[in-house]
Order: C-alpha cells, then sequence, then structure tokens
C-alpha cells in the first residue's frame, strides 16, 4: 500500500546477504511498482473483448459467454435465448446527420438496451448497428418474447442528438437454445436470420427461427448456387408474349420474358429466381443477356421476313445503378444490327424510388439512341403522374389488375377509361395486359386502345419457334382462352 493507503501491485524480491561464516546478516528488498503494466495489460484485454465506441463485450467476448452459457445448459439443463437486434433507420440518421450524430444514437440505443439485462445476461455491440443479447435462465421463449417487447419499446422513444429529435426502431430475431441449435455460431447464424425474417415482415418487430426458416434459407442459398451455374453454362432462355393490335388483330411486337431451364427439366418461372437474382448481385450479367439474346432474336426475323416487330424488355432497377446502362445497349443494338426505334425498355415506377435523377438521365440517354419507354403495371404505384411529366415515357401499360374485372366492374371500368384518356391526351400509347376475354377486348376496342393488348386470349407466352410460326400464319387474333 502507499502512504496514503492505496492498494497498488508490486513485483518483489528479497535475497539474504550472509556474513563469512555462512549466517544471514541482513536482508535486501528490491521492488517494482505494476501499476502501468497492469493498467496496460487491462487496456489490451479491453481492446480485445469490448467495443471502443458503447464499452459493451464485442463478439469474441459474446461468443465466449455464450459457449460458457451453453456448456452450463448441456449440464444442467433449462434453455436459452439469443437476440439478434438491428437498428431500422440508423442508416439515415447516419447519411443526414453525419458519423458524429451517428455515433451519438448507438451510444445512447446500447445504454438503453443495457438497463434492460438482469442478471447473466450479456449486451453485446457486434458492428455498425447490429447488437446481440443472450438471455439466461429463462423458463420458456415466451420469455425471450416479453424481453423482446420491451427492447422495442425502449427503443421506440425518440433519442435527442444535436438538439433533433430522432426515431429510431429495431428489427429483433430471437432463437432459443437447444431446439435451434447448440453451438455459438448456429445460434447466432439463426437468429440473424430470423432478425432478417422481421425486416421483411415491415420493421420495428420480432421473430422467432423457426426450422422452416432455416431450410427456406438454406434452399435459397442452394439456389442462388445454382444460379451462378446457370449463368455459366447457359441454362436461360426467353420466350415471347406477343402484344397485338386491338383493332386488326395483328401482331405488332412481343415482350421477352426470360425462363430458367432447370436441371431437372422445369422451366422455372421469373418470380422465382428474379428476386434471388437482384439480391445476389447477378441481375445486371442476366439482364444483359436478356437484352442481347431479344435484340439477336428480333433481327433474326427481320432478316427472314418478319420485321417490323419490337421487342420489350423489362428492366430491373438494380440496372440502372449502373452508370453506363445506356452506352451499354447501345453496344448490344451496334452488335446485333437491331435498329434502335424495334427496341423498347419496360420499367415500373420501382426504379424510380431510390434514385429518380440517375434513372431518368439513363432514360433520356436511351430515348436520344431512338429507344422507346414503357411504364409497366401503371396506375399501381403512388405518384405515376409526375412521371409522365418528368421522364421520356412513349407507352403506359395497363396492369393486368384492371383489366381483369372489365367491363362489368364498374370501378375497373372507370380506371382503365381514365388511364386510356390521360394517355390519348399525352399522345402516349397504352397497352392492356392480361386480356383474357372477348368482352375485355370489345371493352378496349370501344375506348380507342390502339396501343395493343396482351394476354391468354390471344396467346400465352412462347418459345422462339412457336412465335415465329404464330407470326409467319398472319398474326391474326383468334379468341381464344389460353391457358399456360
Amino acid at each position: 500500500r502507499r502512504k496514503s493507503g492505496e492498494a497498488y501491485p508490486e513485483r518483489l524480491r528479497i535475497r539474504a546477504v550472509r556474513d563469512a561464516s555462512g549466517a544471514v546478516a541482513r536482508y535486501v528488498s528490491v521492488f517494482r511498482d505494476l501499476s502501468d503494466v497492469e493498467r496496460l495489460k487491462q487496456s489490451l484485454l479491453d481492446d480485445a473483448y469490448q467495443d471502443a465506441l458503447t464499452g459493451l463485450p464485442n463478439r469474441h467476448l459474446f461468443q465466449d459467454r455464450l459457449g460458457v452459457a451453453l456448456r452450463r445448459v448441456r449440464q444442467e439443463g433449462g434453455i436459452l435465448g439469443v437476440v439478434c437486434l438491428d437498428l431500422d433507420r440508423f442508416k439515415s440518421v447516419n447519411d443526414s446527420l453525419g458519423h458524429v450524430a451517428g455515433d451519438i444514437a448507438l451510444t445512447e440505443a446500447a445504454a438503453r438496451l443495457a438497463r434492460l439485462l438482469r442478471q447473466g445476461d450479456t449486451l453485446s455491440r457486434f458492428d455498425g448497428d447490429s447488437f446481440f443479447m443472450m438471455l439466461t435462465g429463462l423458463r420458456d421463449p415466451e420469455d425471450a418474447a416479453h424481453v423482446a417487447g420491451r427492447v422495442l419499446a425502449c427503443l421506440a422513444e425518440p433519442l435527442e442528438i444535436q438538439g433533433r429529435e430522432v426515431h429510431i426502431g429495431a428489427s429483433l430475431g430471437i432463437t432459443i437454445a437447444p431446439a435451434d441449435g447448440g453451438e455459438p455460431a448456429d445460434l447466432m447464424r439463426n437468429a440473424e436470420m430470423a432478425m432478417y425474417r422481421s425486416k421483411e415482415a415491415g420493421r420495428n418487430n420480432f421473430s422467432f427461427f423457426t426450422e422452416e426458416l432455416g431450410s427456406r434459407v438454406l434452399k435459397g442459398l442452394q439456389m442462388e448456387n445454382d444460379l451462378r451455374k446457370a449463368l455459366s453454362r447457359g441454362e436461360f432462355l426467353l420466350h415471347y408474349q406477343p402484344r397485338v393490335d386491338v383493332l386488326s388483330g395483328k401482331v405488332a411486337g412481343m415482350e421477352a420474358l426470360v425462363r430458367w431451364a432447370g436441371a431437372d427439366g422445369r422451366l422455372v418461372p421469373p418470380a422465382e429466381f428474379i428476386p434471388l437474382a437482384e439480391e445476389a448481385g447477378l441481375i445486371s450479367r442476366l439482364g444483359s443477356w436478356v437484352i442481347e439474346e431479344a435484340c439477336r432474336q428480333t433481327r433474326q426475323w427481320a432478316g427472314e421476313g418478319l420485321g417490323g416487330l419490337r421487342v420489350s424488355v423489362n428492366f430491373s432497377p438494380r440496372q440502372f445503378e449502373h452508370p453506363g446502362l445506356a452506352d451499354h445497349v447501345a453496344e448490344i443494338l451496334a452488335r446485333t444490327g437491331l435498329a434502335p426505334e424495334f427496341f423498347e425498355v419496360e420499367v415500373t415506377e420501382s426504379v424510380f424510388i431510390k434514385g429518380f435523377e440517375q434513372a431518368r438521365e439513363a432514360l433520356l440517354k436511351l430515348t436520344a439512341l431512338g429507344v422507346s419507354v414503357a411504364l409497366d403495371d401503371f396506375g399501381t404505384g403512388y405518384s405515376s403522374l409526375a412521371y409522365l411529366k418528368r421522364l421520356p415515357i412513349s407507352t403506359l401499360k395497363i396492369d393486368k389488375s384492371f383489366v381483369a374485372g372489365l367491363p362489368q366492374d364498374k370501378d375497373d371500368a372507370a380506371i382503365v377509361t381514365s388511364i386510356v384518356s390521360i394517355a390519348n391526351t399525352l399522345s402516349l400509347e397504352v397497352v392492356a395486359e392480361g386480356v383474357e376475354t372477348e368482352a375485355q377486348l370489345e371493352f378496349l376496342r370501344s375506348l380507342g386502345c390502339c396501343g395493343g393488348f396482351q394476354g391468354y386470349l390471344f396467346s400465352r407466352p412462347v418459345p422462339a419457334h412457336e412465335f415465329a410460326a404464330l407470326v409467319a400464319r398472319g398474326g391474326v387474333a383468334k379468341a381464344r382462352a389460353c391457358r399456360p
């Protein structure tokens, strides 16, 4: 101890000094104050096991504590919970107010969460705005749900950051050991999957991990792997749905729709693999193939005497994230020899939600090439009229949900009539999708919907050789209720 009474660590060595006869004459002691060494050691431990910003345990300490707790569960029985927590609106705070404000938000959120801990629980910050909680001493899974409810409630209160009220929420995923896994890595992975399901369900809520969820994720990973192989092996093909003139009944063009010929011979519909391709970052590669194949095939048909057909290709919002999109399309048109006026880009309003100006610039460059632009699923978005004013759109495609009730449904009839009227006023073409009955077609004819229609009344999407045969026969619509 120091003279003040404060305790401190020291290393002390005492040696005996003997006289000529060998008897101990005196002792010599040498000591060293180890305070600085211990402080350095503690600092290194803190760096290794503590998050520098919040002071919470980091992933290494959390995994170590979780491993110890799981061994206790195996020996003594009982259950424990692992919660993965991701702040919902942290990115907007970070982007709009700056990183300092983001750090304040994380620190305050960590402090609120720490106040909810019970004895034996652990709260850890992993990275960014992700946290994990270990809940011990649970009687049943409902106890974990109660904790999750308290977490959502505590984060629902606004944060005071730089004189502003900021609202954040959280999405939580919960796993229960040993039912959902017996190893730390398994439980944490499963909790993260459950958290992402909470985000998909609308955020600011919590979800439990289930076997069904794990199987679905594994199936998705397998499909993503198969999708990558399919792109390398060339397992994709295009089907074409005719666009038919409402008045003459002749085929005026077609929409190119991608299909995946799976290893088992089954044609995988786009709804199953397009979202996965977007999520996995493969949509640009797939989209490039679709554009080139559609242009190549259309140019080939023109050389065979089936000219005058305009092909439409759906573009994903992800494709518009690349600044060279228009140049890429121009290269494909030049390489395949297809004139730009026979190529049409189809987009939905989702293209403009995140990057309106970037998408608008790309569309302006495309139309400067001579390519036309169609707005698909028109009427289902929230600001379509604004898009008509600011974007180089030449065609509106009426969503099939409005066509289905024609002509009996008064609301559908009024909506379709209004869309056609707007298009006529703005000198835009109108194409109706999902036409399946003669009554629907007659109603569209009565409105002067001259842009055309697509639907099973004329033909389902068909392979290239069937489409060519259809057009070669004269391409005149015959009323029939086709089904896939």
